[in-house]
């Protein structure tokens, strides 16, 4: 593990796209609450209707998981890349303990990443907004550990799947497709059915966890646990490809 850290913290790349990824959900958060403030001015009883959760949530939705998709695309595929795949899988020949340290690594990353920003963007709104629309503590703290979470679950998935395609550009334009193309798709279709297959999609099951059923532009036709055994699916077929890629093919 500290192996594989050092191999990702030691890149520029990590840290702009979490940079990247702190900037760009503090232009949402400010770009958002401005725009609510004034409506909130205009009309004080909408107010009584807002969610942090809801707004942050889509936040995390449509910027931040796309962040986390290029960090464990990056982490999984730069190996291969210059051939350093070699030199680990020498120093450490067991390609489950290989696979396993990259993962937690990625993991436990992309739940820092998913966590203090969506703590951002609530603080944010909630600077802008604070004075129309009470925040919530408890409900915000929960947000912002399950949005961690589920950029956790979701770095677990785009590790393996990174680890079994090899590519840096494969990986990010099928994670891109399974987080949002794929979704969007089913549900302009306007067919009930593909609407409810979308709720089965990793994105779209992730953002149901992490904002409570509180998403404002999408509804699950099915409750909490089924979103969360979703992800957990997902990112668990991912390892396992991946670990079997890792066992039958050279390096």
């Amino acid at each position: 593990m500290a192996m594989e850290w050092t191999k990702l913290a030691s890149l520029r790349a990590t840290w702009w796209c979490l940079g990247l990824g702190l900037v760009a959900m503090s232009a949402f958060a400010l770009l958002m609450g401005v725009s609510t403030a004034d409506r909130f001015a205009e009309d004080p009883v909408a107010a009584s209707g807002f969610s942090y959760a809801q707004l942050t949530s889509q936040g995390v939705f449509y910027l931040v998981q796309f962040v986390v998709l290029t960090l464990s695309a990056m982490a999984a595929t730069n190996e291969y890349s210059t051939r350093a795949v070699i030199t680990t899988l020498q120093t450490v020949p067991r390609r489950g303990l290989v696979l396993a340290a990259r993962t937690c690594v990625t993991a436990g990353l992309a739940f820092a990443a998913g966590a203090v920003t969506t703590a951002l963007g609530i603080g944010l709104l909630w600077s802008v907004v604070g004075s129309h629309a009470r925040l919530d503590p408890g409900y915000a703290l929960t947000t912002v550990l399950g949005a961690g979470g589920c950029m956790a679950v979701l770095a677990v998935l785009f590790t393996g799947l990174g680890t079994a395609m090899r590519g840096t550009a494969a990986t990010i334009g099928v994670g891109f497709l399974l987080l949002i193309g794929i979704p969007l798709v089913l549900q302009l279709s306007e067919v009930q059915a593909l609407n409810d297959a979308a709720a089965y999609l990793p994105g779209t099951a992730a953002i149901e966890v992490y904002a409570a059923g509180d998403v404002g532009f999408y509804t699950a036709p099915h409750d909490g646990p089924v979103n969360l055994a979703t992800v957990l699916g997902w990112a668990a077929a991912a390892q396992i490809v991946a670990y079997t890629e890792l066992r039958v093919r050279d390096a």
